[in-house]
């Protein structure tokens, strides 16, 4: 929960719309936050929230405790939910490697899940560039393709 909890703190401090949508709840955020944890899981630093929360991304079951939340996965397809995670995993490592820097890389994808493009946060980069997605290994098409199907899974989740 730590985790958890500072992954959206952190993200709060870089981007002034995320904070303000947490602050005012905005039904936004069930969507972005799922994402962001996703996308920290890319990168095998989700400290295995996304396992806890959503075992069919990863083909398990999840726990058999006969709750609610159990009912709810029985109509999820975890074995095509894996695949997609398995295609979304190869396609992000696939882009990361080209990239120069994987820190840049990272803040790239985060600013598109989010929609902070045109974020006013100071420092921030507004209107992705040809050349941005160039130096990280993108191309816009393969940007839109990994932002998707991260927003697929975190509905899910």
């Amino acid at each position: 929960m730590v985790h958890f909890t500072s992954v959206i703190e952190a993200t709060s401090e870089k981007y002034k719309m995320f904070a303000d949508q947490v602050e005012d709840r905005d039904t936004v955020i069930f969507v972005s936050i799922p994402a962001l944890l996703i996308l920290k899981c890319l990168d095998d630093d989700d400290k295995g929230i996304c396992r806890s929360f959503f075992p069919p991304m990863f083909g398990e079951d999840g726990n058999k405790s006969n709750s609610e939340d159990e009912e709810a996965n029985e109509f999820i397809d975890k074995i095509a939910t894996h695949n997609k995670f398995k295609i979304l995993k190869s396609d992000y490592t696939n882009c990361k490697s080209k990239s120069k820097n994987e820190y840049d890389f990272f803040n790239l994808i985060e600013r598109c899940i989010l929609g902070m493009e045109d974020e006013d946060t100071p420092n921030s980069k507004t209107n992705i560039s040809d050349k941005e997605f160039e130096d990280n290994g993108l191309s816009k098409d393969e940007m839109q393709k990994i932002v998707q199907h991260i927003r697929v899974l975190s509905m899910q989740m």
